[in-house]
């Protein structure tokens, strides 16, 4: 089946000049839309003016041209006045630049500013030809003066020209005003076209993209310039000669246009290729806004820079690790029992008041739990209070033959496997140990041993 919106004057998706990846879109002659534009159709006319342009006038034979002028070139080098207007370059600068009643009455100036190889209304001013193009481009005056001759337009249409690099622009400040008169006064349309052209012609063809995208956006984005949207899209957009930048605005245009089906400046083939683009990019940013949620909501992990990082892979609940520092402060305080009771076997071994009257004092504060592990955390307290009454106290009591053990760093808290702690206590005493509501307080805390049982 046919694809009843190719054109055979829009070359923008063919592979023949530049090799790009598309496919042939099967175009057509037998596919002829109609010659004049209305709501559901492609403007023809329209079509063909602009490929005929892009295409550099293939129907223009230099040959029948008179004998080279450059009057274009003379007249931007301010070296001759315009005709009928009589004005120069220099003149139009200064005295025209703010005139907008001027600019909007006379017609004949805009050949003189922006001259294309194709004929005008003015049949005093002179056409561009092949070597006055090139001339042109050599030219920084002339070149400097055209840049000066666009912005001049640009503010007469509400516009300001931003970087003189990449064409950039942006509304002006009384572009109220100015797009109001741009709506009343359809000439301007072609006025705006003949600009493009003629920018394209004379060195400044990226400057085409971004008016064209003004364009584009005031029209399907703001919904402001109702009037010229059509234009835009028949006529502005296909001025622009760099495929590339002109398929990106086709995509836009075509992004933007409601309602779609309406669309016609591009085949259908490629009207489905935009949709699973725009399909393919809303589902990544959908799953890429997910995945950014579940990592905020569940790493918990940052690194030494306050970066999330990732969990560890073999990392444990948090109900395990509490377990884990609970058998390491209890493994703390029976290596420190044990390291006391080899030092002190040579001297008398006397139960310490401060230590038993501490030992029950934590006792009472634990919970009523059948766990070993509880009672071992339990002792522990019991230890810190006690050092803490006797450090000042008992001298005898504290290591004084070796450092003074520090509590256990972040490193020195993963318990080492192979160890075991065993009870050098009968097995009676070993479960009355167990419960820690019940244990006596003026019971001796019985020195544990470590038994490494890793070899």
């Amino acid at each position: 089946m046919d694809d009843d919106l190719v054109c055979e004057y829009d070359s923008t998706w063919d592979t023949e000049s530049d090799g790009d990846e598309l496919e042939n879109t099967g175009r057509s002659k037998k596919t002829r839309p109609a010659f004049w534009s209305n709501s559901s159709s492609r403007n023809l006319r329209a079509a063909k003016d602009m490929q005929n342009y892009r295409h550099g006038y293939p129907n223009i034979n230099e040959e029948e041209c008179p004998e080279e002028r450059m009057t274009n070139l003379k007249f931007y080098l301010n070296e001759i006045k315009s005709s009928p207007d009589d004005v120069s370059i220099e003149t139009f600068h200064t005295e025209w630049r703010t005139d907008y009643k001027r600019l909007e009455r006379v017609h004949s100036y805009i050949q003189w500013l922006f001259p294309l190889r194709e004929p005008g209304v003015n049949y005093m001013a002179a056409e561009l030809t092949k070597k006055e193009i090139q001339a042109f481009r050599e030219s920084d005056e002339a070149k400097s003066r055209l840049l000066d001759s666009y912005e001049l337009m640009l503010g007469f249409y509400g516009m300001q020209l931003l970087n003189r690099e990449t064409g950039e622009v942006k509304r002006a400040e009384n572009w109220r005003e100015r797009f109001a008169n741009l709506e009343r006064n359809m000439h301007n349309n072609l006025r705006i076209t003949r600009i493009l052209k003629s920018l394209g012609e004379l060195g400044f063809e990226h400057f085409q993209a971004p008016l064209v995208r003004f364009f584009l956006e005031e029209t399907l984005v703001r919904k402001t310039l109702s009037s010229i949207k059509r234009s835009v899209l028949d006529y502005f957009l296909f001025a622009v000669r760099d495929k590339r930048e002109r398929r990106k605005l086709v995509r836009f245009a075509f992004q933007h246009f409601e309602p779609k089906d309406k669309f016609v400046w591009c085949p259908r083939k490629i009207q489905k290729r935009f949709k699973k683009k725009s399909e393919k990019q809303q589902n990544s940013s959908a799953g890429s806004g997910e995945s950014a949620a579940q990592d905020e909501g569940h790493s918990p992990y940052k690194n030494k820079d306050g970066e999330a990082a990732s969990e560890p892979k073999h990392s444990k609940p948090i109900a395990d690790l509490t377990d884990a520092k609970k058998q390491v402060d209890s493994d703390s305080v029976m290596r420190v029992d044990s390291e006391k009771h080899s030092e002190g076997s040579s001297e008398d071994q006397e139960p310490n008041p401060d230590r038993v009257a501490g030992s029950s004092a934590g006792s009472a504060d634990c919970d009523d739990s059948r766990d070993v592990t509880d009672h071992l955390l339990c002792a522990a307290d019991s230890q810190e209070e006690h050092e803490e009454t006797a450090s000042g106290t008992s001298e005898d009591r504290t290591v004084t033959d070796s450092p003074k053990r520090n509590a256990p760093t972040q490193s020195e808290k993963i318990p080492r496997p192979g160890l075991m702690m065993t009870s050098v206590q009968s097995e009676s005493h070993e479960k009355n140990a167990t419960n820690c509501n019940q244990s006596n307080g003026s019971e001796k805390e019985e020195p544990m041993d470590i038994v490494d049982t890793s070899s």
